[in-house]
């Protein structure tokens, strides 16, 4: 699972900006957690002016957004709703009542898909492989990936790339395997029967490579069940 994101509330002379996780479609706030009451605000995104307001000056917000950026004068809070790619960004908010003022670097995710799985039969050794899709294309560096089953080498632990994992007929071909992947916003998990990649009455033949793709949803964002409290039946 990723680790909380950092939190800053009053040091940023020693933080330079927060960052932040949101997905395509969805909304996210960002605050700069101040008690101040402020007598004005204004939003940046790089150079760019996204809102701002003063006690004299209404609520004004710029073109860039199309009405999806929405300030709240008392908070400071900016929220963007409907996010798309192009909002990902360094993001500042000032405010002449601030000694400083706050960063936030915001990276936009794309819907994530479930993992493919894969597996082969060669010398009679199962061979299971497990990927995200190549469309999912942005920000694969922040995907990890788990793996869980009866094996030992199922370890709740989780990795830049799955791990290949071995059976031989000797197992226990009725166990499910579950291949899990998540970035900071959402997960996906996909699963199959070893039995599913041995062709019935042959087992103990060899054969030439065979590659049976399984994808099965199953937990959909903000549904999450934590890994080391999933358990599986054979």
């Amino acid at each position: 699972m990723f680790p909380a994101l950092p939190t800053c509330l009053a040091c940023f002379t020693s933080c330079q900006s927060l960052l932040r996780y949101g997905s395509i479609g969805g909304n996210i706030t960002l605050s700069p957690s101040s008690t101040v009451n402020f007598t004005e605000v204004m939003w940046k995104k790089g150079k760019d002016k996204v809102t701002e307001w003063s006690t004299y000056l209404n609520v004004t917000t710029y073109s860039h957004f199309g009405g999806r950026a929405h300030l709240d004068p008392k908070s400071g809070n900016l929220t963007i709703l409907n996010l798309t790619s192009s909002d990902e960004d360094e993001y500042e908010m000032k405010s002449a009542d601030l000694t400083d003022s706050y960063k936030f670097h915001l990276i936009v995710l794309d819907p994530l898909p479930s993992p493919t799985l894969n597996c082969t039969l060669i010398n009679e050794v199962v061979s299971f492989s497990c990927e995200v899709p190549p469309s999912y294309r942005r920000h694969r560096e922040l995907l990890r990936y788990a793996w869980r089953c009866l094996s030992s080498q199922c370890e709740a632990s989780w990795e830049l790339e799955a791990l290949v994992l071995n059976f031989t007929m000797e197992d226990d071909l009725s166990q499910e395997v579950h291949c899990l992947v998540e970035n900071p916003e959402s997960n996906r998990s996909s699963s199959m029967v070893l039995s599913t990649c041995v062709p019935g009455g042959n087992s103990r033949h060899r054969y030439a490579l065979i590659a049976v793709p399984f994808v099965v949803a199953a937990v959909a964002g903000g549904m999450y069940t934590p890994l080391k409290n999933i358990s599986f039946q054979t």
